[in-house]
Formats: structure tokens, sequence, C-alpha cells
């Protein structure tokens, strides 16, 4: 499986070409995000062909740091689901979030119910007040294991 971060015509061109609902009806959520550098669009190939997009908008401070990210648009192709692509996407944007010196990412409240709000708690996400979010870890903290 591939992961990238997908331009918004490149995307328009690939929901032009595939003829699948699923695909359709994340990139009609996908264009209600703003535009770079406000938002980042993923997609995870796997044989050539989209399995999995995210949209992963960023909120900026007026000192031009990012104070949080929130996943706002997630979907899998239904016919690959729950094969760990989804997860494999949100770590993903986690790690771009991460060296974008974010602290916490969080999720829209229209997808806490993802994947039967399973996915959630396995990836680290929590939920003490309201919505869920992930603290990260900064990146000097992590140690390799190997």
């Amino acid at each position: 499986m591939k992961i990238k971060q997908a331009a918004r015509q490149e995307l328009e061109i690939e929901c032009r070409m595939l003829d699948q609902p699923w695909f359709d009806a994340v990139c009609e959520r996908l264009r209600d995000l703003p535009h770079h550098p406000f938002s980042r669009l993923l997609i995870a190939e796997e044989d050539g062909q989209p399995r999995a997009l995210l949209g992963l908008r960023f909120h900026w401070a007026g000192d031009g740091r990012l104070v949080r990210a929130t996943i706002s648009v997630l979907g899998v192709d239904p016919k690959h689901n729950r094969r760990g692509i989804g997860s494999r996407l949100i770590r993903f944007a986690e790690g771009i979030a991460r060296i974008h010196g974010c602290r916490q990412v969080d999720v829209a409240p229209d997808l806490e119910g993802w994947s039967d709000g399973r996915c959630w708690s396995g990836l680290g996400y929590d939920s003490p007040g309201e919505g869920l979010f992930k603290v990260l870890e900064s990146p000097a903290r992590r140690s390799y294991v190997g």
C-alpha cells in the first residue's frame, strides 16, 4: 500500500475517472475543506487504485504556530474495509501533524462513530470531555525499539 498527499486537481481527475460511489461521496466532503496550508488531502492506494481518503484540517494560531489538526473526512473503500487501511492512513496523518509541531489531533464529530468507534480507542484517541482527540508525543520523546 502507498500513502501520499494528493493535490485537489489530482483528486478531481480521479473522481471523474473512477465510477465508485464511496469515492465520489468522500470527494464531495473533501471539497469543503479549506485549501493548503489549512488542510491536507491524503490518499491510500493499493494496486494503483484508491482504497481510502482522509482530509486533515490544520488550525493555526496568529503567531504562525500549528495548534491542532482535525481529521475532518475519512472514507475507506467498502470492499477493502476492516484491513487496517484507515488506521494506517490515520497514523500517517498524525505523522504529518507531528512534523509540523502539532501536539493534538482531533476527530470531527461526524467521524466519531467511524468503524463502529472501536478504531479510535485502538489508535489512542480519548474523549474525557467533548470530542475525540489524541495528544501526540513530541518527536524527541519517541524512541526506537528495534
